[in-house]
């Protein structure tokens, strides 16, 4: 990983990790701490993206080389996703936080940048080597959390999510269709940045138990926070209209 002794003016976090494993719940409890921050949710562009899945299937094109069960799940593990909407996805996120460096100390922001962190990984990613140059440019360090959690306990999370909220089905389709198998097929493990060259720290958060969570909690905390910081809320929200 990218390495530096000396102290930053600014800090860019990601907040990774599977869907269901708490990581929106995490990034708001850190927003909390940090009055005034940046924050950003990429899940903000999920009515964008489910309006092309649903543009596309009304169109009712038989050439598509996609399924129309693809397109009625809105499955943003196809390669539909990953062919016409996934990059301009990033693309767009990644110039809405640009900008909020640019004037903002402390930048936040969920997204679980799952091609992102396996290139970085294998030490060649260019999404994050643009983001270094930015980086280098605002004096900032680039600190990625990954949320880890066992595939038992994400999927009793999801199934605890389907009974509080049963949107949560139309809403992710392409988990809740099938959820043995996407919980099967869903990577859990952090990943090895040593290769890596773009991000200053990884901070591997674990959140299978409460236990896990709450110490993990006070271990990040001591180093995102210069004071005191309040307890984890595990009800904490953030407004929508």
């Amino acid at each position: 990983m990218h390495q530096s002794a000396r102290p930053f003016k600014k800090r860019f976090v990601i907040v990774s990790g599977p869907v269901g494993s708490g990581k929106t719940t995490l990034a708001l409890n850190i927003a909390k701490n940090h009055p005034g921050c940046y924050y950003f949710d990429k899940d903000d562009l999920v009515p964008t993206s489910n309006a092309t899945f649903d543009a596309v299937k009304d169109l009712g094109r038989e050439d598509l080389p996609y399924s129309l069960d693809t397109l009625e799940k809105r499955d943003r593990h196809s390669q539909f996703f990953k062919d016409y909407i996934r990059n301009p996805e990033y693309v767009s996120t990644r110039d809405i936080l640009i900008k909020g460096l640019q004037f903002n100390d402390f930048v936040i922001v969920n997204a679980p940048y799952t091609s992102e962190l396996k290139k970085e990984a294998a030490g060649d990613c260019p999404a994050f080597a643009e983001f270094r140059t930015i980086f280098d440019q605002e004096d900032c360090e680039f600190f990625v959390i990954f949320v880890h959690i066992s595939k038992e306990e994400l999927k009793n999370r999801l199934l605890n999510r389907l009974a509080k909220d049963p949107k949560a089905a139309e809403r992710d389709k392409n988990v809740y269709t099938d959820l043995d198998g996407y919980v099967a097929r869903e990577n859990v493990d952090a990943p090895d940045l040593s290769k890596g060259t773009n991000v200053d720290r990884l901070f591997v958060f674990e959140a299978s138990t409460d236990e896990l969570r709450d110490a993990s909690y006070d271990a990040l905390m001591k180093e995102l926070c210069n004071g005191p910081f309040a307890p984890y809320d595990r009800h904490i929200q953030v407004n929508r209209i």
